[in-house]
């Protein structure tokens, strides 16, 4: 059975060690391939993100959904989870308590420098790995 294309864009700062981990944790669990990885910096996060400034574009990761919808941080939960296999509950949770969704994500996210510390280099480098192998994938649609 073929993979189904990406379902969600998930853009990320390729320069926090947590939060490329976090991504590559996500691509793990992404068993059908509809995660795609994009770095807030590289040109294609910078377009599709080029409604933010670019303080807003680092403060937090953001999803686009396949229909162009864009949710940031803890909003993003519910459209991230969605795509995932197995991922429909959390993604109800989400959406039912958006504000216990944007405290966690808040929590975590205030706390990314320390994070990253705590996170092995060999993690990180399987992490970059992993979207590195995600992001080679042909993109459909900008065929």
């Amino acid at each position: 059975m073929a993979a189904s294309p990406p379902a969600v864009t998930v853009l990320y700062d390729r320069d926090c060690g947590f939060c490329r981990w976090s991504v590559g944790r996500l691509l793990a669990w992404d068993s059908g391939g509809r995660l795609r990885p994009v770095a807030i910096q590289s040109e294609e996060g910078e377009r599709l993100l080029a409604d933010l400034a670019p303080a807003q574009r680092l403060a937090s990761a953001h999803a686009i959904d396949a229909a162009g919808r864009r949710t940031s941080g803890g909003d993003a939960l519910a459209q991230v989870a969605e795509a995932l296999p197995g991922g429909r509950p959390l993604a109800a949770v989400a959406r039912r308590a958006p504000g216990l969704a944007r405290a966690c994500y808040d929590a975590i996210a205030g706390r990314r420098p320390l994070l990253g510390r705590l996170v092995s280099d060999r993690a990180k480098e399987r992490a970059d790995r992993r979207i590195a192998e995600r992001a080679a994938q042909p993109n459909p649609s900008s065929t």
